[in-house]
């Protein structure tokens, strides 16, 4: 229907309807609240609802998370590691047990040195300034920065151009001054770690560029091993210089000693033949003696010396033995050679926690505490014989004393000859036994070997290692699905709406009548009920209606007042349905427009404005038959307000508005008033005392349930009978799924055949 029109008529006697007495006031009671209708405090189907009702809040927030992700991994420079692998703590012992050569493996601690050694800044300075890292732009300033990530000019750069180590790993590098911050930044990039149980080391690095990675990689293995070398090279060279400092020494005492032997030939006027006495014969025996004694005491002296200063100084067991030439050292070392050979062997066939694996570190362990233990001993002798020596020396020279005493003059001038010649003599055997050792050590130096060795070269990496687009995708994944059902859960708590009609019963203990759902696309909701009358919104209406009339079943409501606690809750259209329907099923209904303040009901039949309506009957200025209309599509009359009062709350508690529904009630089965909202103004709480039965319509998931509360307990202190609730423009596939779980349940296209829509 395109257009409505009022129609005024007389009001016709209901013969069948004889006079009622009016009905006596009622105690308000509220419905019990069903013990099977309690909420647990966790609800699993409840919490699958909620995330299923805000399935699209989840949906956004994991597409706007992605994306972001996704953008930022697009943004973010690629870096590239490349690995080269060190054996660390092997070296060659030339002792064979069993016809094998065994390697001495370095315990935990010692590969944990190594690893701190290759993490050192002073290893870093020697990469860096190798290949010209101080001006690589990659560690500069801001190298890291997220702004050179995302600046879109550096991501078409060509790659720096690095100084490239020379194939001479002696080859000196020069240490200039390197910024602290340009180390940590290296420091950040490398990553060095033991292989699992062995004596290997992984050395790895990242960089933006997988040339650069990999040779940086490379050179830092290379700079570690030429490290090991000078560090033996620096031992060798101190030994050296000892020694030259040895020879130099005795060179000058040789040369003193000859011109002594040649100025006291002078001054003696001696030949050098021997004829003395026997006593010159004793005598010049015991300056023999006293000069082998020194020259014993010298050699044990240097000897103490060497070996002490080579145990404080860290060498191996070997530079010892090879000072003392100690048999036992030797035979222990190919010992403990065989026992690393037989580890390596048992490691592999056994595990670590074998009880011969055990018993074989135990093994090694006393192996190394007997050569400690040898190697003291062998300081502690040198020592003893240097007393020796000084005992006996001294012993001789005591005898000498005594001696010269009973020599003439040119007998003590002999034996001081004769001393004078052995003691150059003795001068000289030293030396030249020094200038064979000073010829060995020099032989050693240049065949310095390092206790470590590259086994794996660092290769070009293919495909970067970082971002790890996979994990961070499948993170920010799982992650967003987390965060977006802490917001729908969120939103959920924050959304204080009813949904569905078990939640009003639980908090109101009040019946829910119906729920209706919202019409979408469509002005007059109230023509439905004519136009569709076996649609969803029909048979919500029918359910109020029947609910409504089960409320009283002895005596069925007359007076039914439609209420709301705030406006825009949809009230008006209830009641114009409910009248309509009620009508066309053969009762003869009213509708009265209470709502004196805001008419709405004139507008839901003709968009034209009344001459007069209920104001003006309550005045007296008009009768009841001349403003009482039927709705043109329906055998339901109505009542329309034409302007709202000064003192709407005067007329509704009049007595001739009593009096009107009283001479109503007679006439009418059903008389429907479209009250106020309650919260707002005082009106229906006035209405209340006339009406049978009050419905309340609560707009669904939109009214706070606080208001809804605060109404209700207005309509209770004045006394009034609520029916029950209306949930009004319902969203039946969200409240589906509130309620049960499926549209399948509610009005879906699973039932669709018994509904016209």
């Amino acid at each position: 229907m395109s257009e409505h029109r009022l129609n005024v008529h007389r009001l016709y006697q209901n013969p069948r309807l004889g006079p009622e007495p009016l009905a006596a006031p009622r105690d308000f009671r509220l419905h019990p609240e069903p013990e099977e209708l309690d909420e647990p405090d966790f609800d699993l189907r409840a919490l699958f609802r909620v995330f299923l009702a805000r399935r699209w809040t989840i949906v956004g927030t994991v597409v706007a998370c992605m994306t972001l992700a996704a953008i930022a991994l697009v943004q973010m420079t690629p870096l590239y590691t490349a690995s080269a692998l060190v054996l660390v703590g092997q070296r060659e012992n030339k002792v064979v047990q069993d016809s094998v050569v065994a390697d001495l493996t370095m315990d935990t601690s010692t590969i944990e040195n190594q690893i701190q050694i290759l993490r050192s800044t002073s290893l870093a300075e020697r990469v860096v300034t190798k290949l010209n890292l101080v001006r690589d732009p990659e560690f500069g300033p801001g190298g890291q920065s997220l702004l050179a990530y995302l600046n879109p000019m550096t991501w078409f750069e060509e790659a720096p151009r690095v100084t490239r180590a020379g194939a001479n790993l002696r080859e000196p590098v020069q240490k200039p001054m390197v910024d602290p911050a340009l180390l940590k930044r290296f420091a950040s990039r490398l990553t060095v770690a033991a292989q699992g149980r062995s004596s290997v080391i992984r050395i790895s690095f990242d960089s933006s560029r997988r040339d650069k990675a990999a040779l940086i990689a490379n050179t830092i293995a290379d700079q570690y091993i030429y490290a090991q070398l000078e560090m033996k090279s620096d031992a060798a060279r101190v030994t050296t210089s000892w020694l030259d400092d040895r020879m130099t020494q005795l060179t000058a005492e040789v040369r003193k000693a000859e011109s002594a032997v040649e100025q006291y030939k002078i001054e003696n006027d001696l030949d050098g033949k021997d004829g003395t006495t026997l006593a010159d014969e004793q005598v010049s025996e015991l300056n023999g003696q006293i000069v082998l004694a020194r020259s014993n005491l010298a050699e044990q002296e240097a000897k103490y010396r060497q070996v002490n200063s080579l145990y404080r100084a860290g060498s191996n067991a070997d530079s010892i033995a090879s000072v003392v030439n100690s048999p036992l050292i030797s035979t222990l070392r190919g010992q403990q050679a065989e026992l690393m050979r037989k580890e390596a062997e048992l490691a592999t066939k056994y595990g670590d926690r074998h009880p011969q694996m055990v018993a074989l570190r135990d093994e090694k362990k006393n192996l190394d505490a007997k050569i400690d233990e040898e190697v003291k001993r062998i300081i502690r002798t040198l020592a003893n014989e240097v007393a020796v020596a000084k005992a006996r020396l001294t012993s001789l020279e005591t005898s000498l004393a005594e001696m010269q005493g009973t020599t003439n003059v040119q007998g003590q001038a002999a034996v001081k000859l004769r001393e004078l010649e052995r003691e150059a003599e003795a001068r000289r055997n030293a030396l030249q036994e020094y200038q064979k050792n000073r010829t060995s050590t020099e032989g050693k130096e240049g065949v310095q070997k390092a206790d470590a060795q590259i086994i794996g070269k660092a290769p070009v990496p293919q495909d970067p290692s970082f971002p790890n687009k996979p994990l961070i995708m499948g993170v920010t994944l799982f992650g967003s699905t987390v965060l977006g059902m802490l917001l729908a859960l969120m939103i959920e708590r924050l959304d204080n709406g009813f949904r569905t009609g078990g939640e009003v019963e639980r908090l109101t203990r009040l019946a829910n009548l119906s729920v209706v759902p919202k019409l979408k696309g469509v002005k007059l909701v109230a023509d439905r009920i004519v136009q569709k009358p076996l649609s969803a919104f029909s048979e919500a209406v029918r359910s109020m209606y029947s609910g409504l009339q089960l409320s009283n079943v002895d005596r069925p409501p007359k007076v039914v007042v439609f209420t709301s606690s705030v406006p825009g809750e949809g009230k008006t259209s209830l009641a114009v349905s409910l009248g309509r329907l009620a009508s066309k099923g053969g009762a003869r209904v009213i509708l009265i427009d209470g709502d004196l303040r805001h008419p709405s009901v004139g507008g839901q039949f003709s968009p034209r404005k009344p001459q007069a309506g209920l104001v003006e009957v309550l005045s007296g200025k008009r009768d009841l038959a001349s403003v009482l209309h039927r709705d043109p599509i329906s055998p339901l009359e109505f009542v329309p307000v034409a302007a709202p009062p000064s003192n709407p709350a005067d007329l509704l508690a009049s007595m001739a508005m009593k009096s009107m529904v009283d001479i109503l009630r007679q006439h009418y089965d059903l008389i429907i008033i479209d009250a106020a909202p309650v919260l707002p103004v005082a009106d229906t709480r006035l209405l209340s005392r006339l009406a049978d039965k009050i419905i309340y319509v609560i707009a669904w998931d939109k009214t706070p349930r606080e208001a809804v509360m605060g109404g209700l307990k207005l309509l209770r202190d004045a006394n009034a009978d609520v029916a029950g609730t209306v949930l009004n423009q319902a969203d039946m596939r969200r409240h589906a799924i509130y309620g049960y779980g499926s549209p399948s349940y509610g009005y879906g296209t699973k039932y669709t055949r018994y509904y016209a829509e």
